[in-house]
């Protein structure tokens, strides 16, 4: 299983600007929202707020992968976020996070939506493709070193 499978580049977030967990988590769902992606961003964004309130999705290194289950989904989307700052996010001893990768998933697509959250740990397990994510200028070559990261890893 790829990410690339499932990237999309109008899903692809540079820069975001936010206070916090949940300005994070709002951004995101008004950008699933804007893409015709969900009805509702506000309805994403709180299944992404009911999940990190349940248990932290910080994975260490200021990478985060908020998570959710949405009804009425019919396929897994996957949106990849980098932060103009790093951004407080969860408890307050977890690192701030400047890297999202953000999933959502339809109802009955568990065994999928488990098999992505790994593939996404395995990537973040590598420094040197975090910090080619990180330092991307822009949009386009954010998707590109995913891409790439994706395409070097088993």
């Amino acid at each position: 299983m790829r990410l690339s499978d499932y990237l999309r580049e109008d899903l692809v977030l540079h820069h975001l600007a936010a206070g916090g967990t949940m300005d994070a988590l709002d951004a995101f769902g008004a950008l699933f929202e804007k893409g015709g992606h969900v009805t509702s961003g506000e309805g994403a964004a709180q299944a992404l707020k009911d999940r990190e309130q349940s248990h932290t999705t910080c994975l260490g290194r200021g990478v985060a992968v908020p998570h959710a289950t949405l009804p009425g989904l019919p396929a897994p989307l996957l949106l990849v976020a980098t932060a103009v700052q790093p951004i407080p996010f969860g408890p307050p001893e977890s690192d701030p996070v400047d890297l999202f990768f953000v999933l959502l998933s339809p109802s009955g697509r568990e065994g999928e939506h488990i098999k992505l959250l790994a593939r996404i740990c395995r990537l973040a397990q590598h420094p040197d493709d975090l910090e080619e994510m990180r330092s991307a200028p822009d949009a386009q070559n954010l998707f590109e070193a995913i891409r790439k990261a994706d395409s070097r890893h088993v």
